[in-house]
């Protein structure tokens, strides 16, 4: 029986693309199966544990939104619970009451404050003139919100009337200025040369420093400006005096 060339053509042809169908449906399965395996691998379990702290990050997120907008006496744990998509329930499982919500509030954004802070000194240049602009964007993000600085002096002045909050914020504080504490002696070890005045008073003043701007910035923004951020940071250095000796070297009388 003669083959018709035609007919064996197309035989071929439906041959070729079968095979190619069923080798691009290998390599799929095979991709899915690698991609689940590198997934199962990365995924963690959402355990209890997870699940609780995912809750409370969500109701933080969600206080500071409330807070920022009502402040404290204004905002409500149903406004909180309801802007995190959670019944009060969930609050009160999480935190003992408004006063330590905004405590823990404070709390994770004064940890983001130094986090960033740090990001802007952990380079390989710690030049004063490439390491100031840095922290200088950093500092003016963080201190130009003065729904913030109102919320933390509303929450200053509530504690000065409780002494249960009042012990809470002095936690809060000294736990800020170990932070800053910490910055110092580490900028200085870099410098190679301990610290000329107590990292202590460094960390008291510059938080009163830039407190106070933040103060001034809420009430005439026309006043505080970012280029004052960038001359008290001047001043700081130089009278800090990192950078007037060498790495090593001896610090200046």
């Amino acid at each position: 029986m003669v083959t018709d060339p035609k007919d064996r053509a197309r035989r071929l042809k439906d041959e070729a693309q079968a095979t190619a169908r069923r080798l691009e449906d290998e390599a799929e399965e095979t991709a899915r199966r690698l991609t689940g395996d590198a997934m199962a691998r990365e995924f963690e379990p959402l355990t209890p544990e997870r699940r609780r702290a995912m809750t409370r990050q969500h109701l933080l997120d969600a206080a500071g939104i409330v807070f920022a907008r009502d402040c404290f006496h204004g905002a409500s744990l149903d406004d909180i619970a309801a802007t995190a998509g959670f019944t009060k329930g969930a609050v009160y499982s999480n935190f003992k009451n408004k006063e330590d919500l905004l405590l823990a509030v404070m709390d994770h954004r004064v940890s983001q404050q130094f986090d960033d802070i740090v990001g802007a000194l952990d380079t390989d240049s710690h030049v004063q003139a490439e390491q100031l602009p840095r922290i200088a964007n950093t500092v003016v993000d963080h201190i130009w919100d003065d729904s913030w600085t109102m919320l933390w002096l509303e929450l200053v002045l509530y504690a000065a009337r409780n002494p249960e909050a009042h012990s809470k914020v002095v936690a809060l504080t000294r736990k800020s200025r170990e932070r800053i504490e910490e910055l110092v002696e580490k900028e200085y070890a870099v410098a190679g040369a301990p610290p000329r005045y107590p990292s202590r008073d460094i960390a008291i003043i510059s938080t009163a420093m830039f407190d106070g701007l933040a103060i001034y910035h809420l009430v005439d923004p026309e006043i505080a400006r970012e280029g004052t951020i960038r001359t008290l940071l001047q001043v700081m250095y130089d009278a800090l005096g990192v950078d007037d000796w060498p790495s090593g070297g001896d610090p200046p009388d």
